[in-house]
């Protein structure tokens, strides 16, 4: 017998449920994706780290200023002019959910024009045995890439054309979690300013009142003073002041110096164990001189 409907009427099963019993999967797929968000956003948080690198970046500051300095010193063993550069932080991605920051400094090496393979290979050589150095040549030479490890997850690396005579030697923690503000309240983590008269003037070198002066600028102003731990013991340091107005051409070179580096931005040279480096890339001339480890 057929079936009987009212007018209107369908035989079937009802929409609406329907549409319930298939929204309860995704319901359940989309919970569970927010318990996971949610269980890795406090993990992140809590947990301690798994692998050496998740160290905190202010636990990685004195590894990396220790390793600065015995790459410092490195860099000094060569006829090179050196300077040590400031620190730096940068934000960094640690997780897909977590930023970090990541630390490092420069050490950067002047040298005479066709002697940056010479110079890289005597730095790698001079660093610990621990640090497993080496230089590889790339390019059929012309490319020179410089690795060591300095321990602790602290990196050092330079990459450099065959030709060229300003080499950057980079010192870097990788990136961990923490904050630039964390870093730089360890203590001896960040620069510090001298004047002449002060009680720190006695570690400013006489080279740097007088390079000023023979440029042109007025010595007794403001020091920006970088010092670093010699691996030996003492400390090392590069100073930095203003002198008068860029020019064309070095000048106010010591007789009987001779210039290791000049170019569009300046000149270096080597004064006794002092590194003196002049930056002309701006209005004023930068001075800065480097103290030798041992000095």
């Amino acid at each position: 017998m057929a079936a009987v409907t009212a007018p209107g009427e369908t035989i079937g099963p009802p929409r609406a449920s329907g549409k319930r019993r298939r929204r309860w999967p995704a319901a359940m797929v989309a919970g569970w994706i927010v318990v996971l968000a949610g269980i890795s956003w406090w993990s992140v948080r809590h947990d301690p780290a798994t692998v050496p690198e998740q160290q905190e970046l202010a636990q990685a500051m004195p590894a990396l200023r220790e390793a600065t300095g015995t790459l410092l010193a490195a860099a000094q063993g060569g006829p090179w002019v050196v300077r040590l550069g400031t620190p730096r932080t940068s934000t960094c991605e640690l997780t897909p959910v977590r930023d970090g920051t990541a630390a490092g400094q420069d050490v950067v090496v002047y040298v005479p024009e066709g002697q940056a393979r010479t110079a890289l290979n005597e730095v790698a050589a001079a660093l610990p045995g621990g640090y497993r150095a080496a230089v590889v040549p790339t390019r059929a030479g012309t490319r020179l890439s410089l690795f060591a490890d300095a321990g602790h997850f602290i990196a050092i690396e330079a990459q450099a054309q065959a030709a060229d005579q300003v080499l950057t030697l980079s010192v870097d923690t990788g990136c961990r979690p923490g904050t630039a503000d964390e870093a730089a309240a360890v203590p001896g983590a960040g620069t510090s300013a001298a004047v002449p008269g002060a009680g720190t003037a006695a570690a400013v070198p006489g080279t740097l009142a007088e390079t000023v002066a023979a440029l042109g600028g007025t010595p007794g102003g403001g020091v920006a003073v970088q010092t670093i731990a010699c691996p030996g013991g003492g400390t090392a340091g590069t100073y930095r002041s203003v002198a008068g107005a860029s020019g064309s051409g070095p000048r106010g070179v010591p007789s009987g110096v001779t210039l290791v580096w000049s170019g569009a931005g300046g000149w270096a040279y080597r004064n006794g164990s002092e590194s003196v480096v002049v930056d002309a890339s701006g209005g004023k001339l930068q001075v800065s001189v480097t103290t030798a480890c041992g000095q």
